[in-house]
C-alpha cells in the first residue's frame, strides 16, 4: 500500500450494525466501505442521536487529540456545526473536511446555525451539486467543492416492454414525511380514478415514517384505491434492487426542505426507473427531463398526474427511458466517483 494511504477519521451519523434508515446513514456506511479500500485505516465515530449519547463528545476529543496528523471529516450530522465550531477555536487538526449531505447548507448559513470564520477555515466543504458552490461562494467561502452523490452500482436490471394487460406499478421510496410530498400522490391517485384509471396503476410507499406523521398518512392512504404501504426496502443487495425494478416509474414530488442530491434518485436510475420529481433544489440537474424521468412544478398534484397518465396511455417511451436510466447511472458509481484521484485532488492523499 502506498505510503500516501495512511488513516481517516470519520465523524457522522452511521447507525453501525442496522440498516440505514435516511441519506445520512446510508452515505456514511457506505463512506466506511469505501475508505477501507482506500485508506490503511478508518476511525468512524457514529454521532448518531448524539445529545442523548454525550460520552461520543468526549471520544471524539480524545480521538483527534491522539491523531492530530490525521485528516478529519465531519459527513453532516446534528452535531456538525458545533463540531466545526470547536475544531476553529480548538484547532486539533490540520486538515478538516465537511461533507455536506442535503442541499441547504446556505441556508443554514443564512440563519447563523454555522460560524462563517469556521467554514473558512475547513480544508474542503464538499458539496452534492454546483449550484450549491456557486451559493457558497456568494458567501465568501472559495473552499467549496462539488462530488455528486454515489452508490455502489451492484446491480443490473433486466429491461422488458411493459405487459398490455397489467397495471402500471408506481413506487415512492423514501422517508416518508409529509414535506416528501405525500399528500400530492395521494391526490394525483385521486384524480386517476376519477379520470377511469382504477384498474390501470397501483402505487407502493417504501420508507421510514417520520414520527407523528403515521396515523395522518395511513388515513390518507386508506381512503385511496390501489395505494399501498409496504414497509421497509432494503437496498443492499440484489434482491432489494430487483424487486424495485419490477415497478415502472418512481414517484418523488418533494419539496422538503434538506433535499440535496437525494440518494433514491440513483437507486432507481440503477433499478431502470423513471422519475417523476418536482423541480426542487438539485432535482432538475441530476433527473434529465423526458430521459431519466420528468420534473414537475412543486404543489402541483395535476401535473403528477398528468405525467402518470402519459405512461399508462404510452404516450412517453417508458421503455426507452428505463434504457437511458441505467446508462446515465453509471456515472455515479462510488469506486468512480470517490476514486484515487478525488482523494489526491481534495488532499485528502
Amino acid at each position: 500500500m502506498s505510503e500516501t494511504k495512511s488513516k481517516i477519521i470519520l465523524i457522522g451519523a452511521i447507525d453501525k450494525g442496522h440498516n440505514p434508515t435516511n441519506g445520512e446513514t446510508m452515505k456514511n456506511q457506505l463512506f466506511i466501505r469505501r475508505f477501507h479500500e482506500l485508506f490503511a485505516k478508518v476511525i468512524a465515530i457514529d454521532t448518531l442521536n448524539w445529545k442523548k449519547r454525550p460520552w461520543v463528545l468526549i471520544r471524539i476529543f480524545f480521538v483527534l487529540l491522539f491523531n492530530r496528523q490525521t485528516k478529519v471529516i465531519i459527513s453532516s450530522s446534528a452535531a456538525a456545526s458545533y463540531l466545526i465550531s470547536f475544531l476553529y477555536y480548538v484547532p486539533l487538526c490540520n486538515y478538516v473536511y465537511f461533507w455536506v449531505v442535503g442541499g441547504n447548507l446556505h441556508l443554514g448559513i443564512a440563519q447563523g446555525k454555522y460560524n462563517i470564520k469556521a467554514l473558512k477555515k475547513l480544508t474542503h466543504i464538499i458539496v452534492q451539486g454546483q449550484s450549491m458552490v456557486n451559493e457558497l461562494n456568494k458567501v465568501g467561502l472559495s473552499n467549496a467543492i462539488y462530488v455528486p452523490n454515489s452508490k455502489p452500482i451492484i446491480y443490473s436490471p433486466k429491461i422488458r416492454p411493459h405487459k398490455a394487460d397489467k397495471p402500471y406499478r408506481f413506487v415512492f421510496l423514501s422517508r416518508v414525511h409529509p414535506d416528501k410530498g405525500i399528500t400530492d400522490i395521494t391526490a394525483a391517485a385521486q384524480k386517476l380514478i376519477q379520470e377511469g384509471y382504477g384498474n390501470k396503476f397501483s402505487i407502493d410507499f417504501y420508507g421510514q415514517i417520520a414520527s407523528g406523521y403515521s396515523d395522518m398518512f395511513m388515513t390518507l392512504i386508506s381512503g385511496v384505491d390501489n395505494v399501498n404501504y409496504c414497509g421497509y426496502l432494503n437496498l443492499l443487495d440484489n434482491d432489494g434492487y430487483q424487486k424495485l425494478s419490477e415497478y415502472d416509474a418512481m414517484l418523488f414530488p418533494t419539496y422538503w426542505s434538506g433535499e440535496g442530491f437525494p440518494g433514491i434518485v440513483i437507486d432507481a436510475n440503477i433499478a431502470g426507473l423513471p422519475i417523476i420529481a418536482t423541480d426542487w433544489n438539485l432535482n432538475k440537474s441530476v433527473i434529465e427531463d423526458g430521459k431519466t424521468g420528468f420534473i414537475i412544478p412543486v404543489h402541483d398534484s395535476n401535473a403528477l398526474a398528468m405525467r402518470m397518465m402519459n405512461i399508462i396511455d404510452q404516450t412517453v417511451d417508458l421503455h426507452e427511458m428505463k434504457k437511458n436510466c441505467v446508462q446515465y447511472v453509471q456515472q455515479f458509481d462510488f469506486r468512480r466517483v470517490l476514486s484515487e484521484e478525488l482523494m489526491r485532488k481534495i488532499k485528502l492523499y
